[in-house]
């Protein structure tokens, strides 16, 4: 039997009072373990951000200008922006 099914079996033997209390106790638990999900997404988010300046420099040395870039992109042969 599995673990579940013993669980549901004994639940069952319960009043409302107990039934209400474990329900309880689940929420809980889900709301302990999303805030622990955040957690980790944040700290994902930050190992991200670390390794983005990990790349600094990659480009160091390579003859690419800023116009190649956007002509990649954008695929127009003459594209020209006026930075102010």
């Amino acid at each position: 039997m599995l673990t579940l099914e013993m669980a549901i079996q004994k639940i069952q033997h319960f009043s409302p009072e107990q039934r209400n209390k474990v329900i309880e106790f689940i929420e809980f638990l889900e709301f302990q373990a999303s805030q622990t999900k955040t957690i980790e997404q944040k700290k994902d988010d930050s190992n991200q951000e670390q390794s983005f300046f990990e790349l600094a420099g990659i480009w160091e040395e390579k003859n690419i200008t800023l116009d190649d870039i956007r002509k990649d992109a954008w695929g127009k042969e003459n594209v020209r922006f006026v930075v102010m």
